[in-house]
């Protein structure tokens, strides 16, 4: 007993080898790069409200405040080469989001280090034998959670926009 086959093979076998291959590929890509740009406008405006992903950053203590005179006494918001670093960087089907290795302030200080203070706090033991914590105040993984949904609808519906 064999299989009979009915419909148009020929039409399916182009969309599977073909065209709807590469077609997958650029819809993928191009919700790849509609994710990462939301991501970056969102923790960019999650700084700029103190409050990214919806969680409050911890107020600047008053001794901080006091020796920004003349800068921003918004946290993350001193001179603006963090919130200015945030980017994206698409690599195949792939994105980054947050703050290159190669990003430097413009006393050459990594904006990936101050980064990573910033998102999960640090204590440093001064020379001077002062103790200054810093709380962390995180700036990325709020905000990819809360958009987590919507980045996955994005990849569902580039994916259904080719079938």
């Amino acid at each position: 007993m064999g299989v009979e086959r009915f419909g148009d093979w020929d039409k399916v076998k182009a969309k599977l080898n073909g065209s709807l291959g590469v077609k997958l590929a650029m819809a993928l890509r191009q919700a790849t790069l509609r994710n990462a740009l939301l991501l970056v406008r969102e923790i960019q405006k999650g700084i700029k409200s103190q409050a990214p992903g919806g969680v409050a950053f911890v107020k600047l203590s008053e001794s901080t405040i006091e020796q920004r005179k003349g800068h921003s006494t918004k946290a993350l918001i001193d001179t603006g080469f963090l919130i200015n670093s945030i980017t994206q960087k698409i690599m195949g089907d792939a994105a980054f989001v947050g703050l290159l290795r190669t990003s430097i302030t413009k006393d050459g200080e990594s904006m990936a280090n101050i980064g990573a203070i910033m998102e999960y706090g640090a204590t440093i033991n001064h020379p001077s034998g002062a103790t200054i914590i810093i709380p962390a105040r995180p700036f990325l993984h709020p905000v990819m959670a809360q958009y987590r949904e919507q980045i996955q609808k994005n990849y569902r519906d580039a994916i259904n926009s080719v079938m």
